[in-house]
């Protein structure tokens, strides 16, 4: 069997419902990672993703940040957070299991500016990051999913020139997520989509999204067993080009599975 499971930073919930909702009737996914919920687990607008069948698995805060899974499946545990606690104040990693098949949902920070604390902050977070996947890659299946706010390679920015240095497509950005791929975790699209210019996220100012002005920021990382079972991956753009979208697009990751 194919289970689809997608990631997508829906830059607020409760902004987005109907789209998200939209959305879900048309690919029907297994799991969904959401970021950027913006809205503390007792205000989500849980009911029509229940009544669709979901499961939920929140975590969030008030205005900013917050990561949620939706499943057709009811996970076997959660946990939220970096182990070792690293920016526990924003609610930005839930991590997920149903069987052997780990899903962790991730909002990178995005750093502000080169320079700022906050940047130093989002290059700790990806090292911290590093060592819990490290952890956890030895465990069966891992899938790791997100709005990552880098920008992996040139093909991945409409112009890698006059990016190159500037937040999300920082080489200190980048090396971290080699670093990553060092470690044995496989860029799902690009093992599917090897070559040309491809974006997930596209800014609200100057008509980004129709000038193809965009970054591939959004992320899907398998370690060696769920690459085994990867069947495809692809961003789909459409809901970008909605009413009141979000300024960034999902990705649909397929495993082949055991019946």
């Amino acid at each position: 069997m194919v289970r689809k499971l997608a990631t997508w930073n829906v830059n607020s919930i409760r902004a987005r419902e109907e789209t998200v909702l939209r959305w879900l009737e048309m690919e029907a996914p297994d799991v969904l990672c959401m970021q950027e919920t913006k809205v503390q687990d007792d205000l989500f607008p849980a009911g029509a993703f229940l009544e669709m069948g979901y499961s939920l698995s929140l975590h969030g805060q008030k205005t900013w940040n917050g990561v949620a899974v939706l499943s057709r499946e009811e996970p076997g545990s959660v946990s939220t957070g970096l182990p070792d606690g690293f920016l526990s104040e924003q609610r930005r990693l839930i991590m997920v299991r149903f069987g052997d098949l780990t899903v962790v949902n991730v909002y990178v920070p995005n750093g502000g500016e080169v320079g700022l604390d906050r940047f130093r902050d989002k290059l700790k977070f990806l090292d911290r990051l590093r060592e819990y996947l490290r952890e956890l890659s030895g465990s069966g299946p891992l899938v790791v999913m997100g709005d990552f706010n880098v920008a992996p390679g040139d093909d991945d920015v409409y112009d890698p020139a006059a990016l190159d240095g500037t937040v999300c497509f920082h080489p200190e950005e980048r090396s971290r997520i080699r670093d990553l791929v060092s470690d044995g975790m496989l860029d799902a699209f690009r093992r599917f989509n090897p070559e040309g210019r491809a974006f997930s996220w596209w800014d609200y100012r100057a008509a980004a999204f129709r000038r193809g002005m965009g970054m591939r920021l959004d992320l899907v990382l398998l370690n060696g067993a769920a690459a085994g079972m990867a069947a495809g991956c692809r961003i789909d753009t459409g809901p970008r080009g909605w009413d009141r979208p979000s300024d960034h697009a999902p990705v649909v990751l397929e495993l082949s599975t055991p019946s």
